[in-house]
């Protein structure tokens, strides 16, 4: 019943435009289906996949343990054809209090090429990354700003190339001088408009 709850809700989020017949489909896991989950590096073994937040901080616990902050996301998209051509994707983020702090909160995201389980995963098992290739996001003073991230390339390798989609891990440009970060909700939320999205667009 939940399985079919889900596609049911991207059906219903779905449309194909009449004009340029591009298909627009929208998946917004909640909190039963959602992988997401934040990992914190002075509590490495801590799994955090039940906060309604997702947060990437640069911080000190009592002034000398690095705390720094990451997080997982993962939101699944298979029912995308293989031979669809991706014209547009973007994940979308909404900002939650008390929001973003800090100088330079850049932050980056990179494709992750291992698989994890949300229920586990945790600083210390976290998966490797492509970080070679990466987007980055600029810094923002605004602390409530929300962010539509291009994630198009990523949507298109995994239905052309056939890759799997594991997801994408998300960290502070720099990790170093503490005191900043960005801060938004996760599929946990109630708040269901403020959940993670991906929004995709593709023709066949």
């Amino acid at each position: 019943m939940r399985v079919l709850h889900f596609i049911l809700m991207i059906v219903t989020v779905s449309f194909l435009s009449c004009k340029d017949d591009t298909i627009h489909q929208v998946y917004q896991p909640n909190a039963e289906d959602g992988k997401d989950a934040v990992i914190s590096e002075a509590y490495g073994n801590r799994n955090y996949s039940k906060l309604d937040k997702l947060h990437l901080l640069s911080l000190t616990v009592q002034d000398t343990i690095d705390n720094d902050s990451r997080f997982l996301l993962r939101i699944g998209f298979s029912n995308i054809p293989q031979e669809a051509i991706i014209d547009s994707a973007f994940i979308h983020l909404s900002a939650i209090e008390p929001g973003h702090f800090g100088k330079n909160n850049a932050f980056r995201v990179e494709v992750i090429k291992q698989a994890w389980r949300n229920d586990e995963v945790n600083w210390d098992n976290q998966p490797k990354t492509y970080n070679e290739t990466h987007i980055s996001v600029p810094a923002t003073d605004d602390k409530l700003k929300n962010q539509k991230i291009d994630v198009t390339k990523f949507v298109s390798d995994v239905i052309k190339n056939k890759r799997p989609n594991m997801g994408l891990l998300f960290r502070l440009e720099s990790e170093e001088k503490p005191y900043k970060g960005v801060r938004f909700y996760s599929s946990n939320t109630k708040e269901e408009s403020k959940r993670p999205k991906l929004e995709v667009y593709y023709k066949l």
